[in-house]
């Protein structure tokens, strides 16, 4: 027999020719001497295919991803572009405002679809005709997707004993209508523990020990009690095991927890995870989307999707340039890295259109303090509804003086921060505050914080006056300011700004101390303060959408197979923020309903 003649593969730059018959040349040798053989290989167009192509690993694209899975039992990709799964949910607390949700019922917490729309139409005023179909959608799905990701034991949802940020409208809720993450045992993902996202420093101990946002007192007073103790050597040595068999703590808390129970159903449901697989371009036919150009181990892959693409890379926080183009306030963010605006740039090139700017509300606002390192890149941390509430403590700018109530709503005190045109401030604690609540990533209970005084990220002196020449104030104007401050807090009432009148001051304060638990006055020495610049936690100014996360076209009409939704979408309150949990509760409700139509239609 003679030699075979061997036809190779065709080669990359032959397989650009996607979809095309190619004619492949290949020379052989025998007896009679060389000739040449050829044949015809009608290359693939795509080099996978999936029903659902999903841009982003958060609870938005999770969601989604699982919805479209366990409800149309459709192949579903979610494509990652770093290394780890979770996006900014896993920075998060976990908060997801979700009225007539079914495990605030079950707890006892009374509610109505009526009650809540009345809130969001008196919160909202003239602007609630704008958004009405959208709030409908809302209040319609979001007790659905609490019950459907509930009963495929995707999520295990806690009611949290939290309120409305605004009692006094009509339809306000006690509590209820939020809910966090109960603790979650990340050892069931075994090795995918080590691709979950860390939260963020601060909002765990010794780089990976969380602690439950409901078990906060317990972590913050380890010595009060027999019980305190107890629970907190358990959780320390717990951690110290896990760090020697898994490199990091398993218990995961808050958002890591929502991530790592949403990473554990997709794998079990079959959901194909892919990280450090950014996607470069979507690929369009005949005016629908086709699929997405994928980068996988150094390889662009055309992906096929054959019933759409879902949107969810977590919004532009990280751009500059569109930072500088869309936020009033373009300055620091904790959003993570890749968060550049993928989807706004995907949505934009296949047809789909932005909505007018939002102005003040395109981002969720917070004060933000950053640990700088000699060797690693800045830390920051946002500072929400944690210690900055709390007694004790008082903001002011670089004059020294007071400009807003520390204690109102983040986004209330993002704006009044912006009004007063302060992009750079202080906060200041003494060391009762400090030991009780916490400074940012100073941790409360007597947890070590020598490094970051080292590190300049917390500063410290015995007096006030020291430390206001350490920060470079004027010393009698701090001075004067924290004993005016001293005066209100001993009587309970700010006359300034009216810190601890509303319902949001008093909820997040201190119910131990009397007569205002927004208010304590600072004399404990030594005294403490951190730098805070005017920030945000994630951009609300996304592609126009409609109720079930389509984008829409400037014509209004919906572009084919395309969905995005989370920070990729447009905020269905376009920005305004009545409640907590009202940036991840849109993004895993309206990716539930995402989730029901591409699967479906």
């Amino acid at each position: 027999m003679g030699p075979k003649s061997t036809l190779r593969p065709p080669s990359r730059a032959i397989r650009r020719l996607v979809g095309k018959p190619v004619l492949v040349g290949e020379l052989a040798v025998r007896p009679g001497g060389i000739r040449t053989y050829a044949t015809v290989v009608d290359i693939p167009k795509y080099d996978a295919e999936f029903d659902v192509i999903v841009v982003g690993s958060g609870a938005a694209g999770l969601t989604a991803a699982l919805t479209a899975t366990l409800s149309g039992k459709r192949r579903v990709l979610v494509a990652e572009k770093t290394k780890w799964f979770g996006g900014t949910s896993a920075y998060s607390g976990g908060a997801l405002w979700v009225p007539m949700n079914p495990v605030s019922q079950a707890a006892g917490f009374e509610d109505t679809p009526e009650l809540a729309d009345t809130y969001l139409r008196n919160y909202l005023k003239d602007e609630y005709d704008a958004v009405k179909p959208m709030v409908s959608a809302y209040l319609e799905a979001a007790p659905a997707m609490v019950n459907f990701l509930e009963k495929n034991s995707a999520t295990k949802f806690v009611a949290a004993p939290t309120p409305d940020y605004y009692m006094h409208l009509d339809g306000a809720c006690k509590a209820g209508r939020t809910v966090l993450n109960a603790p979650y045992d990340g050892r069931r993902l075994r090795g995918m523990i080590k691709q979950i996202r860390y939260p963020l420093q601060g909002y765990c101990a010794f780089g990976s020990l969380q602690v439950d946002l409901l078990a906060m007192n317990t972590w913050r007073q380890p010595f009060r009690n027999w019980q305190n103790f107890s629970a907190v050597t358990r959780g320390v040595l717990r951690y110290a095991v896990d760090r020697v068999r898994w490199g990091k703590g398993t218990q995961l808390c808050n958002g890591n927890a929502l991530v790592g129970r949403l990473v554990e159903k997709a794998t079990n449901s079959g959901v194909q995870l892919w990280n450090n697989a950014p996607v470069v371009q979507p690929l369009l036919e005949n005016g629908r989307i086709a699929g997405m150009v994928i980068n996988k181990e150094g390889q662009e892959l055309r992906v096929r999707a054959t019933r759409g693409v879902i949107l969810a890379s977590g919004g532009f926080g990280r751009s500059a340039e569109l930072s500088r183009k869309y936020l009033s306030n373009p300055d620091w963010t904790v959003s993570p890295r890749g968060n550049v605006g993928d989807g706004m740039r995907f949505g934009l090139a296949s047809g789909g259109k932005l909505p007018a700017p939002l102005g003040e509300n395109a981002a969720l606002w917070s004060p933000i303090s950053v640990l700088r390192s000699p060797t690693g890149p800045a830390r920051s941390y946002p500072h929400f509804a944690t210690a900055i509430t709390k007694p004790g403590s008082i903001m002011v700018d670089s004059d020294g003086k007071r400009f807003a109530n520390e204690a109102a709503s983040y986004q209330d005190l993002g704006k009044a921060t912006h009004k007063a045109g302060v992009r750079v401030s202080y906060l200041i604690g003494d060391k009762r505050h400090l030991r009780n609540y916490g400074m940012g990533m100073a941790l409360p209970g007597g947890y070590p914080i020598k490094h970051l005084i080292k590190r300049g990220y917390l500063i410290t002196a015995p007096t006030i006056p020291a430390l206001a020449h350490k920060l470079g104030i004027d010393p009698s104007n701090l001075s004067q300011t924290i004993e005016r401050f001293n005066k209100f807090a001993r009587k309970g009432k700010d006359e300034d700004f009216g810190r601890g009148d509303g319902s949001f001051d008093q909820a997040y304060g201190d119910f131990e101390v009397k007569p205002n638990p927004s208010l304590a006055p600072l004399e404990k020495s030594p005294f403490y303060a951190l730098t805070l610049y005017s920030g945000n936690g994630i951009t609300m100014y996304g592609l126009d959408t409609d109720t079930d996360g389509r984008v829409l076209k400037e014509s209004g009409e919906p572009v084919p197979g395309l969905y995005a939704i989370g920070a990729d979408s447009n905020h269905f309150l376009k920005g305004h923020y009545p409640s907590g949990g009202l940036t991840l509760g849109p993004s895993m409700v309206f990716g539930y309903r995402a989730g029901l139509h591409v699967a479906s239609h």
